[in-house]
């Protein structure tokens, strides 16, 4: 997978070069090559792109006290439409497995209808990642009672991007 320099979305390779899946930049194939993820991080990843998030102390188990997610939630300021769309790693063409230890981006929403339905909102800009290059993995569902096997009034969304 290659990065665009800009912004650090997927390039997707064209007939007539490189296109950025998240800026629109085209890179032409005479001009420098993009970069690659051993080369130069995804702003996404875990591999040193210098965010708040990956600035905080982790237990050696590799989780963050409450208190200090705490204090790293509220400084957080709300992203654009564009800063939400640009941090999203699409699913490689043909990734088989777990999608958990990878930089790929998953939405996981759980909970009644009331709140499903209010999270999911803030989820719309990614609707745009829809497209030729890029495709939404959605599955909307009620949840089910593992003992009786019955439906419960809450749902889950599950929400992902994969390239084409």
């Amino acid at each position: 997978m290659k990065f665009c320099r800009k912004c650090r979305s997927v390039l997707t390779e064209g007939e007539d070069g490189w296109v950025c899946d998240g800026c629109g930049w085209e890179l032409e194939r005479a001009s420098d090559e993009p970069t690659e993820p051993s080369q130069e991080a995804s702003g996404r990843s875990s591999r040193g792109s210098g965010t708040a998030l990956e600035s905080l102390p982790t237990t050696d188990s590799g989780s963050i006290r409450k208190a200090k997610a705490l204090e790293w939630l509220h400084g957080l300021e709300p992203p654009t439409d564009e800063e939400l769309r640009r941090s999203v790693t699409a699913k490689p063409k043909g990734f088989t497995g777990s999608t958990f230890a990878s930089d790929v981006s998953n939405v996981r929403v759980t909970g009644d209808a009331e709140f499903v339905e209010a999270f999911a909102g803030l989820l719309e800009p990614l609707l745009d990642l829809e497209g030729e290059r890029t495709r939404l993995e959605l599955n909307l569902q009620r949840t089910e009672d593992r003992d009786s096997g019955e439906f419960t009034d809450n749902y889950a969304l599950y929400l992902s991007v994969a390239e084409r």
